[in-house]
């Protein structure tokens, strides 16, 4: 581990880490990972009561063990380089650029071919009143993300309009 790197058990409350490795066996690992805790995935962590922890992680609310916090490595480096957030959570009028897509198979092909991808701009034009759906303007283009899709998209904030 390096001096940004530490256990999930040692993060603090509301605090927006990245997973940067899980070291368990490959049937828990496989577990892990359909619940969406995987390298590379943006977790939030919701609350810590004595050795219970409950993260937010894909739009899921998800409850680890003491034993489970302390076999996932996570860093919090993503704060170095400005607000790291997902399209979702992103205000109407602010200008993002494209971090990392975190879904895989389909849904990673259908936010790239609409021009989704590493380092593009993007800027929320409109936000339905419950959040669902979202217009963005990418590269030029107009479109409309639903929400689940919107939370699969890691963006930083440099601006408004």
């Amino acid at each position: 581990m390096d001096k940004l790197e530490k256990k999930l058990m040692d993060a603090s409350e509301n605090e927006l880490v990245m997973i940067t490795n899980v070291d368990v066996d490959a049937d828990q690992k496989t577990h892990l990972a359909n619940l969406g805790l995987v390298s590379g995935r943006l977790i939030k962590v919701i609350s810590k009561q004595s050795k219970q922890m409950i993260i937010h992680v894909k739009n899921t609310r998800v409850g680890l063990d003491e034993e489970l916090q302390k076999v996932i490595t996570v860093t919090n480096e993503l704060k170095n380089i400005g607000e790291v957030v997902t399209l979702d959570q992103v205000a109407i009028g602010s200008e993002v650029i494209v971090e990392k897509l975190q879904s895989t198979g389909a849904l990673k092909r259908k936010l790239m071919d609409m021009g989704i991808t590493k380092n593009a701009k993007i800027s929320v034009r409109k936000v339905a009143p419950l959040g669902d759906p979202i217009e963005l303007t990418v590269r030029g283009y107009e479109l409309t993300l639903r929400k689940n899709e919107a939370q699969e998209v890691v963006v930083r904030n440099f601006g408004k309009e």
